[in-house]
């Protein structure tokens, strides 16, 4: 029977991930749910990130500060669901009557959503301690008892990991999905203060989660404990699908478009093959040069969808691509993408990168432009019903629903349950 996430009784959890409620990509929303459902009370919280704000982040920050006056005036959502209301299950449907029904009942999981504010700039060391000390009294508001509480970190951020010097809580979990010193953006002095920061929030966990083993590597060598979980993929979304050739051949990518892609890939693959249609789905974020192919007719860059229907989309694909540049910090990702171009059953063409090493006999790797439209049109030469079944009995190993146990059951092994 599942315990109500409200309850008194249930143990607190703050789970502090980069990604707001809603967002494109659900991983992180996901494992908060699934948490939720398991019986503690969860508190989701956006992370702040370490850089000071841009012009270019204004709406995100007037939406930041609209949710952290809710939750403050609301008792900190305490009584509160939050607005996205997805199940943490393989079936997108499993219990969302009962999450989207107005008001809190008895056993029904509930994930709150908190807010927090940082006041720039905060590359200085004294304006960090009033921001830290801003922030602790800002959890305490949102989460209590901390005594009780894990925290669930995802994001290395620094008045944070002050913060949780302060607050002790029973347990700390660090959380890792990719190498984040090389983020794009995190230049110049930022670069020392993120390293900094996140050996010191290393030094504080309890245990280091990670993705793949090229990050459990580096985790493991600053001395962690360090537990290896993939992602997953959400396999009855796709169940039912198959892919079908289309007219013209439809190549797609469905992800955050930013500085990350190469953009010479992408033009190389449109340029080659303009009877072709190039589709770029996703968020798009401050250094993706969208303008860089505006010139090419067959290449549409397109807003994010909802989640459940990226099956239907891929569906629609001929061939996927994965056109990362070479990079740290896409030699350190693991791509959640190309399991669901595996769920779905469409060839993919990718840079070659640790983490997706074990699909290699179903995947295509290319290194240069030329490389990724040779390996496009052997791609969809090969497609076949039986590499279809073949990827999609690969993607059954990585169902969400297995993921989903191992973080339930890691947060009892660190706190003992709910």
């Amino acid at each position: 029977m599942l315990v109500a996430a409200t309850s008194k009784m249930a143990r607190p959890i703050l789970f502090y991930s980069a990604w707001p409620l809603g967002y494109h990509n659900l991983e992180a929303e996901r494992k908060a749910r699934a948490l939720a459902h398991a019986g503690y009370d969860v508190t989701y919280v956006a992370g702040v990130g370490i850089r000071n704000p841009s012009v270019s982040n204004l709406p995100k920050l007037l939406d930041r500060a609209g949710r952290a006056l809710l939750a403050r005036r609301s008792g900190a959502n305490r009584d509160r669901e939050s607005h996205s209301p997805a199940a943490p299950l393989d079936d997108p449907g499993a219990n969302r009557a009962s999450l989207s029904s107005p008001g809190p009942q008895r056993n029904q999981p509930l994930l709150r959503e908190g807010a927090v504010m940082i006041a720039p700039p905060r590359q200085y060391a004294a304006m960090r301690r009033l921001n830290t000390a801003w922030l602790t009294r800002q959890l305490r508001r949102q989460i209590a008892p901390w005594e009780q509480t894990l925290a669930w970190i995802r994001w290395p951020t620094p008045e944070l990991v002050d913060a949780l010097a302060r607050l002790r809580p029973a347990r700390v979990l660090y959380e890792a999905v990719d190498a984040y010193e090389a983020t794009p953006g995190i230049v110049g002095p930022w670069v020392a203060i993120l390293n900094r920061y996140e050996r010191r929030l290393v030094e504080l966990a309890d245990v280091v989660v990670v993705p793949g083993e090229r990050l459990a590597e580096r985790y493991r060598s600053w001395g962690a404990s360090v537990r290896v979980i993939p992602h997953g993929v959400d396999l009855g979304h796709w169940s039912g699908r198959s892919p079908a050739p289309s007219d013209p051949v439809v190549v797609g990518f469905v992800g955050t478009l930013d500085s990350r892609l190469d953009i010479d890939v992408l033009r190389a693959i449109a340029s080659a093959h303009p009877e072709w249609r190039l589709r770029l789905i996703g968020p798009m974020q401050d250094g993706f040069p969208a303008r860089a192919l505006a010139d090419l007719s067959n290449v549409t860059i397109e807003p994010p969808v909802p989640a459940e229907t990226v099956p239907l989309v891929l569906a629609g694909f001929d061939l996927g691509v994965m056109p990362y540049l070479d990079h740290p910090n896409t030699t350190h990702m693991t791509p959640v993408k190309n399991l669901e171009y595996m769920a779905a059953g469409v060839p993919a063409v990718a840079r070659r990168v640790p983490a997706l090493e074990p699909y290699a006999e179903l995947l295509y790797f290319a290194s240069s432009p030329a490389e990724f439209v040779r390996e496009a049109e052997r791609a969809l030469a090969e497609q076949s019903a039986e590499r279809i079944a073949a990827r999609r009995a690969l993607a059954e190993a990585h169902g969400w629903s297995r993921r989903l146990a191992e973080v339930t059951a890691l947060a009892d092994e660190l706190t003992g349950g709910p």
